[in-house]
């Protein structure tokens, strides 16, 4: 069967039909772009800024140092004995307060064979008093010889000796049982117990360990080199751990300074004076001392350094409030403020708060504006 014949288009009518879709494309992704919704513009992020300023820093040498008394012994017998009563560990105890006592049954008995003795010597002394008074009578009435009377003065001065002798035998063994009392030269606390009830105990073995808890400071070595820039009463810097942040950190004076260093470390020894039970005796500190003059530098708070491996930098706001990178390099740090070089100006304002996630060239709203001791923590 023949297929019916299409009529025949002309040559304007394909033309037509050809320019139809490239004419209604860019009306319909017009009216697509019209219908969707525009995506809404980032804001501005919010940050606290501080002040670059120019101040008076000195370079400082942070060296490891620990918390000690000025009261520390280990408190030894002065006699031998048996321990019949002890301290306990961490007892407190005041000065003359018993530590240790000793079995003095011994020195008692001593001491009442030395009281009989100074007894019969002194009843002995008296009655050569007597006979020497009635010699030296018949001596002037020369009723017997002089050479008799002078005897019997020589045995009564002999007595007398042999007396004092004995008083001074009955001290000291009095003396001796006070000893077997080993007591506190000082308020402190028992830090160790050496010995234990019912053991013997010799003349200079220790029997307990007291610790003044109330007399501390820090002992601390340093190089020779900083002996010019350290002398009694200057102030040092002491933090608990290295990682410390400014607030715990402290300003004590030396008081006390060793000029003499060692021949193998070359160094010398610091003593800090410390406040009364502001840290435990054994603390691990760091000390902080002058290791040059001051000089004076820009310097921004800690807050403000960003810290990355490419380098460091800090984020300025400029007059247009955008976020301006500007690289530094770091200095001396002295109380939360950072020595810097390089672009930073005295007065700029530096981004400490809310600047992690900022990029240069971002717009940025000033919340708050931090003063030098709040950036600085």
């Amino acid at each position: 069967m023949p297929l019916p014949k299409l009529p025949r288009l002309s040559f304007k009518s394909v033309i037509a039909v050809a320019i139809v879709p490239v004419l209604i494309v860019p009306l319909i992704k017009w009216d697509v772009d019209a219908t969707t919704p525009k995506a809404p513009e980032t804001p501005p992020a919010v940050v606290g800024v501080a002040n670059a300023v120019t101040t008076e820093l000195a370079p400082v040498h942070w060296a490891p140092g620990s918390v000690i008394s000025r009261q520390d012994a280990k408190v030894a017998s002065e006699q031998d004995g048996r321990v019949v009563r002890v301290v306990d560990v961490g007892q407190k105890v005041r000065a003359g307060e018993a530590l240790a006592v000793l079995d003095d049954t011994a020195l008692k008995l001593q001491e009442q064979q030395g009281a009989a003795d100074l007894a019969r010597i002194q009843a002995q002394l008296d009655m050569a008093a007597r006979q020497e008074q009635r010699y030296a009578q018949l001596a002037a009435q020369q009723n017997i010889a002089r050479a008799q009377y002078e005897q019997l003065r020589a045995e009564r001065d002999m007595l007398a000796q042999d007396r004092a002798r004995a008083q001074s035998m009955l001290a000291q063994t009095r003396h001796q049982r006070t000893q077997m009392v080993v007591r506190a030269p000082f308020d402190g606390v028992v830090a160790e117990r050496s010995v234990q009830l019912g053991e013997y105990v010799n003349t200079g073995d220790a029997v307990a360990r007291l610790v003044d808890t109330g007399a501390q400071e820090v002992r601390v070595r340093a190089p020779v080199d900083l002996a010019k820039h350290l002398s009694v009463g200057t102030p040092v810097k002491v933090r608990v751990g290295k990682n410390a942040d400014a607030a715990k950190e402290r300003t004590h004076p030396v008081s006390a300074l060793v000029p003499v260093g060692d021949e193998a470390s070359r160094q010398l020894e610091l003593r800090i004076a410390m406040d009364v039970g502001e840290l435990p005796v054994g603390t691990a500190v760091d000390v902080g001392m002058p290791s040059a003059g001051t000089r004076s530098v820009v310097a921004v708070p800690r807050d403000a350094v960003i810290l990355r491996r490419e380098g460091d930098f800090v984020l300025r706001v400029a007059a247009n409030d955008m976020a301006e990178r500007l690289p530094v390099k770091t200095g001396t740090q002295v109380d939360g403020m950072v020595e810097v070089e390089g672009a930073v100006k005295p007065g700029d304002r530096l981004i400490v708060r809310g600047g992690e996630r900022i990029e240069a060239g971002q717009a940025v709203t000033i919340q708050q504006e931090l003063s030098r001791a709040t950036a600085s923590r």
